[in-house]
């Protein structure tokens, strides 16, 4: 498996961060035990978040940046961040775009998806390397080497969903890796239908814990959404090790806006999915480079898909 930079078509390396302690957390069976016991536990997230929440925690940031390779300009679209903004590593690893400035950017660019248009275009919902995956008969999702349905994913408030608006449509999973930005947003305008939350272990979402079905056994939190612009779509935040909370904003009401910041999750890698019906065409790119086994690096707002059926 490989990833791809969209904007480059050249490949990029996955981040090293943490790649050796999870080689023996899944590769052997004393690593298992303490993966079990400690690692994919919650009160160990809990721990090391308050640790980094500890104002000499933002002495681990420049080494973070430069293992990382990550980019406090942002790569130009928008003001970015200056590294004597953050108080402590989490408010670091929580930082929050100028989103005027950044969809500016995008736009003058070419790059930001016109939620409005006609046909009205899907925008990524958060910087993570997207894989899809189609929904098939039973609400079946092969995501890689598992399958999962529509109903473990959502948890055992599944009867309470109408799922059926998703079979025939695609799980597009936004995987985040510890250099993206770890915000995320809506799709598009329209109403949250209902939102809640599901406990769970807290296993790492990168290639090595796929046996362990993750997007199944994690902590997550699922949002049915009524939109204005491409019917009934899901979506599901998946907490992953050493996030220890996958933080949702309140809405003043039960509406929201495109593009409106939905939420963020706190330090680690972590996965959004976002489930469309079938009347959502993807981008054929992401399509083909799925069906290779790839990921594709998209950022947040570029246009990953359009309404209308695929021809």
């Amino acid at each position: 498996m490989a990833v791809i930079d969209r904007r480059t078509g050249r490949e990029i390396p996955e981040s090293g961060f943490g790649g050796g302690a999870l080689d023996f957390l899944y590769g052997n069976v004393f690593g298992r035990i303490l993966l079990k016991y400690v690692a994919a536990a919650p009160w160990f997230s809990r721990w090391q978040g308050r640790r980094r929440d500890r104002p000499e925690s933002k002495d681990d940031i420049p080494p973070f940046l430069e293992e990382n390779r990550i980019d406090l300009a942002d790569g130009g679209f928008g003001p970015g961040w200056h590294l004597d903004e953050f108080a402590t590593f989490n408010a670091f690893f929580a930082r929050q775009r100028d989103y005027d400035a950044y969809f500016a950017a995008l736009r003058e660019n070419g790059l930001l998806a016109d939620v409005s248009s006609e046909p009205a275009e899907l925008p990524a919902v958060a910087d993570a390397r997207l894989s899809v995956w189609p929904v098939g008969p039973d609400l079946a999702v092969p995501v890689k080497q598992s399958v999962y349905t529509l109903k473990e994913l959502v948890g055992p408030r599944a009867h309470d969903i109408d799922l059926a608006p998703f079979e025939g449509g695609h799980c597009l999973v936004f995987r985040l890796g510890v250099d993206d930005y770890h915000r995320y947003v809506f799709p598009d305008s329209g109403r949250l239908v209902r939102r809640y939350c599901i406990p769970g272990e807290l296993h790492t979402v990168r290639p090595v814990s796929e046996r362990y079905r993750v997007y199944a056994r994690n902590a997550r939190s699922v949002s049915v959404l009524d939109t204005d612009h491409f019917g009934p779509l899901l979506t599901v935040e998946v907490g992953a090790m050493l996030v220890g909370h996958i933080v949702e904003h309140p809405l003043p009401t039960i509406t929201f806006d495109a593009l409106q910041e939905k939420g963020y999750f706190e330090f680690g890698g972590s996965t959004v999915l976002l489930v469309t019906g079938p009347d959502i065409a993807v981008d054929p790119d992401l399509l083909a480079a799925s069906g290779r086994g790839d990921e594709v690096r998209v950022r947040l707002g570029e246009p990953v898909g359009r309404k209308g059926k695929a021809s």
